[in-house]
């Protein structure tokens, strides 16, 4: 199987790549997985069926039996999506129990390809039983597709293994296109869908609102939950909630028995700020909500896009997210926030105020793992050099050099399916934490000339034996 190398910048600068010689620092690349490959740590997936087509990395988790299961699209046909799927074992083989063979319909042992119909393949999560859920957009509406842990359809969810959900809050003007953005699940089995649905306002202009759906264990609608119909919610929560532009992610807190979601909303043409919603459930249900102003262009030119990409709970119930902002140049500033677990209001011993600028400049961070002593591993892509990079953070945002003994983060580039040279592009998308040590996805060009035949990658980090996940499904 195609496999990966390893780099770190030299310079503040980034100026130029060189490699970085090995040492047992956390950053090092784990070479107990995948260890016979030719650049032990490192794996490329791909379907069998299409293997030159474009495999895009959508979400990546930890399954209940220790495999890694990513989540990725394929475009078939312009417009549609197919959902792929690749499990591998923790010492990095495909797990040969999961999927079936390209004479199946399957993509290859320890891999799932499956049209689902879907416009869009957005995200993916694995329940307490092992269950895969994956979300889509499906003719402008909110779908789901639940998979058996061995990759096979679950026909005990809604009696085909999909349901579909359509909000249509506006559809006398023909405002009804829903999206899906992300899934979590309770401890039970129920399922959570989140994501953007079209609505007008009390002007008469359209706008987006925060959706949610919620699923009982079989896939049947919730109609406990929320204010409409077959178990929707649609979160009119002031200012934050008018013309929300993302949702980033949602996440189920079960300590605190509450949702928590955060994405990005448009103060105006040029300027999106942040917000983060939580909806308590028990005796006293609530729900709350919190902007925070994402500007760094100054007095001359406060508006500023900014682009909210995850968050995640800390044990202690606050709220860490992150992404990234444009500034007047088109510069990207690398943002992460953190909040209070019960106010919201920003964390002010975290960073300047509770916001953070993690540069260089132009890095962009998409994804966070949290451990139990409040540090955060952050992954993402550094543009205009087209390389994977990730750092971690001190509890009081503070850069941990004990990472990779610097300050500047750590980059990393693939290299293609034969080993000849680097990929043109290599991109971290996400990452989470397995007995200590960052698992890290996202995807790679098998090319090192052309931006062409994106695949699937996945490689795991040595890191210290102290790192323990925080509430991150």
């Amino acid at each position: 199987m195609p496999i990966f190398r390893h780099v770190f910048f030299a310079t503040l600068a980034l100026s130029a790549l060189t490699p970085f010689v090995a040492r047992a620092d956390d950053a090092t690349i784990d070479t107990r997985f995948n260890p016979n490959g030719v650049d032990p740590g490192w794996r490329r997936a791909y379907d069998n069926i299409q293997p030159t087509a474009n495999q895009f990395i959508v979400d990546a988790a930890k399954a209940p039996d220790g495999g890694y299961v990513l989540a990725g699209s394929v475009t078939v046909v312009a417009g549609f999506q197919r959902i792929f799927l690749a499990k591998f074992r923790p010492n990095g083989d495909y797990d040969s129990s999961f999927g079936g063979t390209a004479a199946t319909g399957n993509a290859g042992v320890g891999r799932v390809l499956k049209n689902a119909s879907f416009t869009a393949v957005t995200a993916m999560t694995i329940d307490a039983q092992g269950r895969i859920l994956v979300v889509g957009e499906i003719s402008d509406d909110f779908g789901v597709v639940r998979f058996n842990p061995d990759g096979t359809d679950d026909m005990n969810f809604a009696g085909d293994g999909s349901s579909f959900v359509s909000f249509d809050l506006d559809s006398a003007h023909s405002r009804v296109k829903d999206v899906p953005t992300s899934v979590t699940t309770a401890p039970d089995g129920s399922v959570y869908v989140a994501g953007t649905v079209e609505d007008v306002t009390s002007g008469g202009s359209a706008t987006q609102r925060l959706g949610v759906v919620k699923f009982l264990p079989n896939g049947v609608y919730d109609d406990t939950y929320g204010t409409l119909t077959n178990g929707r919610q649609v979160f009119n929560c002031g200012y934050a909630c008018d013309g929300v532009n993302t949702v980033a992610r949602i996440v189920y807190d079960a300590p605190r028995n509450r949702l928590v979601i955060g994405g990005d909303f448009e103060v105006s043409e040029f300027d999106t700020d942040w917000f983060i919603t939580t909806q308590y459930f028990g005796p006293s249900p609530s729900v709350q909500t919190q902007s925070y102003v994402i500007d760094f262009g100054g007095a001359g030119n406060p508006d500023q896009r900014g682009l909210m990409k995850r968050l995640a709970v800390q044990t202690d119930g606050k709220i860490v997210a992150l992404g990234y902002a444009f500034d007047p140049n088109n510069d990207v500033f690398p943002v992460v926030l953190r909040a209070q677990s019960g106010s919201l209001a920003k964390d002010t011993s975290f960073g300047s105020n509770g916001i953070l600028l993690p540069g260089p400049i132009n890095v962009a961070y998409y994804d966070l793992a949290l451990d139990s002593s409040g540090r955060i591993v952050l992954v993402g892509y550094y543009f205009g050099y087209d390389v994977a990079v990730m750092t971690r953070l001190m509890p009081n945002g503070s850069i941990d050099t004990g990472f990779n003994g610097d300050n500047v983060p750590s980059t990393f580039l693939a290299t293609t399916s034969s080993g000849a040279g680097a990929a043109t592009v290599t991109f971290f998308g996400r990452v989470f934490l397995d007995a200590g040590r960052p698992v890290v996805a996202g995807m790679a060009t098998d090319s090192a000339t052309t931006v062409t035949d994106y695949d699937l990658i996945i490689t795991r980090l040595q890191a210290d034996r102290i790192f323990t996940n925080g509430f991150q499904p």
